[in-house]
């Protein structure tokens, strides 16, 4: 041993202190060193990796609200083209009824030929934009493109879907003066396919006629695509950040070198031979995302440099929307940060040293003092140590014994109920032969019967005392154990106190086999049951109807769930799953917490010895390796309700051994 005497552990108190603070100083300081070397690293990773998510959200942020520009671009289109259609409309029949009430006495054919000269020039919309003046009856009064369509009914003139249409218009005119409709026609440039058109008409009743323009819808798409685009060319944040566009052909619609803007950089290529067009626009196919290579050119340098990119894709307009961050910047920002955080630790660190010191300085003093202190007090304490030990020995020896006795008594008890009726057979047995001798009926065969009895009891007498013995067997090794059998064992074991207070089982009980402590696990169980009856037996108002619900069965771990922390069940393993339920009324609330502890009870002295549940605690969670609770349930068996404790006992089944 180390310490052999008294005053070889007063030195050890005296001088280790002082070794221990010094070395704890020297481990603490190299600690501290070390720490805030690895905690540098650590900040720098975590700049960097919050740079990296910062500047990734701010660049598909700028991305998106691109998008959402778009969108209600998108979305105010048609209203925008219809909004303009109707002021053109509403402008033409301002001036024609300018011209009809300017020449109230000339004749109406002289008015047309006025009002068609005074809106044939007219254009607007980039000059796709012009008025038609059509009659109720469907004359074509004016065509500013084509003017031999002029005094041509149109139903004649045109097809059957463009006729649906005018007549719905007409209709339509007769009851409201004014109307939109949607057109497919043909561009002026192009006459190989359809197109879809808005066309606004009012009526200008004074004439019976009515005015009309148009505009394709793709015409007007492309209008509001350039705004957008010149919108984006002038879109910067900080100082490199910029948005750009591609068409899914490689073309540049937009960016902020301009002299970009226009060519076809499909095949552009960065120094590590990424195709950085050909990326962008195969992500933008795929979903958002981003995307990392080398840019062409830095804003603030005019150099390539590494950068990444999130990219979005919108597949009707078959472009890629994107915008970057320079991964150059992250490290010059990373440098800074550095040189901060270095001095930052460098500072910390020599104000720990001193501290360090100082403390240390201050704590050898502080154990000095106290090591005179131990010197002085210790003999008493050495002596007031031995009296506690000493009556806490007498008193484990008092509830020992107090256990011990309880034990005996209940397995004579047992031993009792389990040797009457055997003991009963046999005196019945020898009093009938010796009857029968007396009264000369005696016969061969009637006594072989009643030997077989007295046989036949003895053996059951001598396999009790077996059993009883066996259950206090010392021995603690792992065996094979059949879940039904140990049941009936432990059962067996206190069946007599179940009967003398008129306790009733319900069993539900899977049968399997598995390797445990069998007679822990009995006594365990004993100790429940035990439990339950001690609770039961009080109920003197509930003696019909006093019962025990017992459920063993086995449970994969997957099925559980276990509210203790302290105890991790393994993936996909079987577990010996017991459950104990009585109708007792329950435990009070303010002292189930405390029932598994050493020397708790509720009980009388000469009753209780309060480490019954204790020692079951143990055998379940030390020797076991299992887990064990309680609380209080209210439950429902053949539609009759019960209250009372629940015990739960769940231990690791091990494979058996071959």
């Amino acid at each position: 041993m180390l310490i052999k005497n008294e005053r070889e552990l007063l030195s050890f108190v005296k001088y280790s202190p002082i070794i221990i603070i010094v070395i704890i100083s020297i481990i603490v300081n190299s600690l501290v060193y070390y720490q805030n070397e690895r905690n540098l690293k650590k900040d720098l990773e975590f700049y960097k990796e919050n740079y990296i998510k910062t500047n990734k959200q701010d660049i598909k942020l700028h991305v998106e609200r691109i998008l959402d520009l778009i969108n209600k671009e998108r979305v105010t289109l048609e209203i925008q083209l219809r909004q303009s259609l109707e002021q053109r409309v509403n402008e033409a029949y301002l001036a024609i009824d300018n011209i009809y009430k300017k020449f109230p006495n000339k004749r109406e054919e002289e008015l047309l030929q006025i009002i068609k000269e005074s809106l044939r020039g007219i254009r607007f919309n980039d000059n796709r934009g012009y008025f038609t003046l059509t009659g109720m009856n469907g004359d074509i009064v004016m065509h500013p493109i084509n003017s031999n369509y002029e005094g041509i009914n149109i139903f004649k003139k045109t097809e059957s879907n463009t006729i649906n249409t005018l007549k719905t218009v007409i209709n339509t005119l007769k009851k409201e003066d004014k109307t939109f409709t949607k057109i497919e026609w043909y561009k002026p440039n192009d006459t190989t396919q359809k197109y879809k058109k808005i066309a606004f008409y009012k009526l200008f009743k004074p004439l019976n006629i009515f005015i009309g323009t148009a505009e394709y819808l793709s015409d007007f798409e492309e209008y509001t695509k350039s705004k957008i685009l010149e919108y984006i060319q002038n879109v910067t944040f900080g100082e490199n950040g910029y948005v750009f566009v591609f068409d899914y052909e490689g073309k540049q619609l937009a960016h902020v070198k301009r002299s970009y803007v226009g060519q076809n950089r499909i095949d552009l290529k960065d120094s590590n031979g990424v195709y950085i067009t050909k990326t962008i626009i195969e992500q933008a196919k795929k979903g958002p995302g981003y995307v990392s290579y080398v840019g062409t050119i830095m804003p603030a340098t005019n150099k390539p440099a590494e950068k990444i990119t999130y990219v979005l894709g919108l597949s009707d307009w078959k472009w890629a929307i994107a915008s970057g961050f320079y991964t150059k910047d992250m490290y010059d920002y990373l440098e800074k940060k550095s040189i901060e955080l270095e001095k930052i630790n460098n500072s910390t660190y020599k104000r720990i040293v001193l501290i360090s010191l100082f403390l240390s300085i201050i704590l050898i003093f502080i154990a000095l003092y106290i090591s005179k202190i131990l010197n002085k007090f210790f003999d008493e304490y050495k002596l007031q140590i031995e009296k506690e030990i000493q009556a806490n020995r007498n008193k484990d020896m008092i509830l020992y014994q107090q256990s011990k006795m309880a034990s005996m008594g209940e397995m004579i008890g047992n031993i009792a109920h389990q040797w009457r009726q055997p003991l009963n057979l046999i005196s019945t047995a020898a009093s009938g032969m010796k009857l029968q001798d007396e009264l000369g009926i005696s016969t061969e065969k009637s006594k072989i019967a009643s030997i077989d009895a007295i046989l036949d009891s003895t053996q059951y007498l001598s396999k009790t005392i077996d059993d009883f013995r066996s259950f206090f067997n010392p021995n603690k090794e792992e065996i094979i154990v059949n879940s039904k059998a140990m049941y009936e064992k432990a059962i067996k074991l206190i069946e007599g106190r179940l009967k003398n207070h008129n306790i009733e089982l319900e069993i539900e009980l899977e049968e399997f086999e598995f390797e445990t402590y069998e007679n822990e696990l009995i006594q365990a169980l004993i100790n429940i049951i035990n439990n339950s009856v001690d609770a039961l037996k009080d109920l003197d108002n509930n003696k019909n109807n006093r019962k025990i619900f017992i459920s063993i069965n086995r449970q994969n771990s997957n099925h559980l769930i276990i509210k203790n922390q302290n105890f991790q069940l393994e993936n996909n393993k079987d577990y010996l799953y017991i459950r104990i339920k009585d109708n007792a009324g329950g435990i009070s609330s303010n002292i189930i917490d405390k029932i598994f502890d050493a020397y708790f009870t509720t009980k009388h002295q000469t009753q209780g010895t309060g480490i019954g549940l204790y020692m079951t605690y143990q055998i379940i969670v030390k020797h076991l390796h299992g887990y064990i609770y309680a609380n209080n349930e209210t439950y429902t068996v053949d539609d009759k309700k019960y209250t009372g404790a629940k015990f739960v006992i769940i231990v690791p089944i091990h494979n058996k051994q071959k």
